[in-house]
């Protein structure tokens, strides 16, 4: 359907006169005229039907008058949007977007605020990592940092480098015991479509064993300060427990809890996200570099 005979219609429906709206529209009133039965043939119903010296409008006419004119209005102001994004895409410097979840994004920030010092504005956004791959082909990011790479079309992942996860706590409180015992403090939120046997955000294995989970909270930050506090263990990324432990007093110091499976190490992989056929840009390899610095 042509958008302009929708219009016209709207036009003349407001006006009910042909002449007058062919004169608002400037245009002719046949070649008004004939568009409007364009439009009737198109839609396969009458619109309008003559009335003396002027028009009325049918049922069906006010109906498509009510539920078209907002959607006329939502393409005018899309039309406008686009004019003006395409005046000005080349003035404009268009924010770094990194889409990653919570041990990449808090405690990588100052890493990658280092290595992007060029950048005029970064937006780093929480996203978790089964919903990565579909925010790059929604563009509303430009790079996603992942642990968990999600095979989906249009999207290539680069491994970067790896990382290593143990069970964490306060020695001095959980030291000697049990791991049956063991108040643990996981993620909430569980990974959808996974394509391996990591199902919770902190990489647990639970095909592996299981583990007595105590307490669940949203952020990582949450679950640090339980630990420090010595009221559970966690399973964490060793670059995540260096950083904590340089930054908090020695009594709050984590360190690794043992297992009757060793301290259940695990190594996963890094990865960088990224929309099949953008190019492999400077930007790509300082992330990267920051990443490989930190873990």
């Amino acid at each position: 359907m042509d958008s302009n005979r929708l219009r016209y219609f709207l036009v003349v429906a407001e006006i009910e006169n042909i002449r007058k709206a062919a004169d608002a529209l400037r245009i002719t009133p046949s070649a008004l005229s004939k568009a409007l039965k364009q439009l009737e043939y198109e839609i396969g119903t009458t619109l309008l039907v003559p009335t003396g010296r002027g028009i009325s409008i049918t049922e069906s006419g006010r109906e498509l008058v009510r539920r078209a004119r907002p959607l006329m209005e939502d393409w005018e102001k899309l039309r406008h949007e686009l004019r003006e994004k395409k005046k000005n895409n080349a003035s404009i410097i268009k924010p770094l977007r990194i889409g990653s979840f919570e041990i990449f994004s808090t405690h990588f920030l100052g890493s990658l605020i280092n290595s992007l010092s060029h950048i005029n504005e970064l937006m780093l956004q929480e996203i978790i990592p089964s919903e990565i791959e579909k925010s790059l082909l929604d563009y509303r990011i430009d790079y996603g940092i992942t642990n968990l790479p999600i095979p989906m079309a249009g999207i290539i992942h680069h491994r970067i480098t790896s990382y290593e996860l143990k069970i964490y706590g306060r020695v001095d409180i959980f030291g000697e015991v049990a791991f049956s015992d063991l108040p643990f403090v996981a993620p909430i939120i569980s990974i959808i479509d996974s394509p391996n046997s990591i199902k919770t955000l902190d990489g647990w294995p639970d095909e592996q064993i299981e583990r007595s989970v105590k307490y669940k909270v949203d952020m990582l930050e949450s679950a640090l300060e339980l630990c420090r506090q010595g009221k559970a263990v966690a399973y964490l990324p060793t670059f995540i427990v260096k950083l904590h432990n340089n930054t908090v007093k020695s009594s709050y110091n984590l360190q690794v809890i043992s297992s009757p499976n060793g301290n259940l190490s695990k190594k996963l992989g890094i990865y960088l996200a990224k929309r099949k056929g953008d190019p492999n840009d400077r930007l790509s390899t300082e992330i990267m570099d920051a990443i490989t610095q930190l873990a």
